[in-house]
């Protein structure tokens, strides 16, 4: 198994080791890409994203724009407000510049502390703001399960 550590200044106000390990991995400049393949596993801070592609794509002056993770991945993030998001989804897109991630194909999201159950197409979470925003198709609309807490008050007669 191949160890690579990359250390990415830019993409988070906070600076913190971003580390991805792969059975294996190419890299082409001329495409401006890095393409990690078997068992792929990300870590950064808090953050896991395991997969079995990613694939890292780079600006002109080498920073990454984008990175794109594919094929039964599974994730744990988490928010600066204390929730968490664990799940699976097919695809997983992240957009550093904007803090945002998209979860596409069969995605489900348990939403920690609230244990609220989500599942859609497409999910969009922004890192900053906290904002999901989730889309179904025709097939399989958009799902919610959560609890609710009622209070239950006895009439007297």
């Amino acid at each position: 198994m191949r160890k690579i550590l990359f250390l990415i200044l830019p993409i988070f106000l906070f600076s913190e080791n971003l580390e991805i390990t792969s059975k294996n991995f190419e890299a082409s400049e001329k495409k401006l890409i890095s393409i990690f393949t078997g068992d792929v596993h990300v870590k950064k801070g808090k953050d896991r994203i395991n997969s079995q592609k990613l694939i890292i794509y780079f600006s002109k002056d080498k920073k990454p724009i984008k990175y794109e993770a594919l094929k039964d991945v599974t994730f744990k993030i988490s928010l600066d407000n204390n929730k968490t998001y664990e799940g699976r989804a097919q695809k997983i897109i992240y957009i550093p510049k904007e803090m945002k991630y998209i979860f596409e194909k069969n995605v489900f999201i348990l939403q920690k502390p609230d244990m609220r159950k989500i599942y859609g197409e497409k999910v969009i979470l922004n890192r900053v703001t906290g904002k999901a925003i989730v889309k179904g198709n025709e097939k399989r609309p958009v799902k919610f399960i959560f609890k609710i807490e009622e209070n239950s008050t006895k009439v007297k007669k």
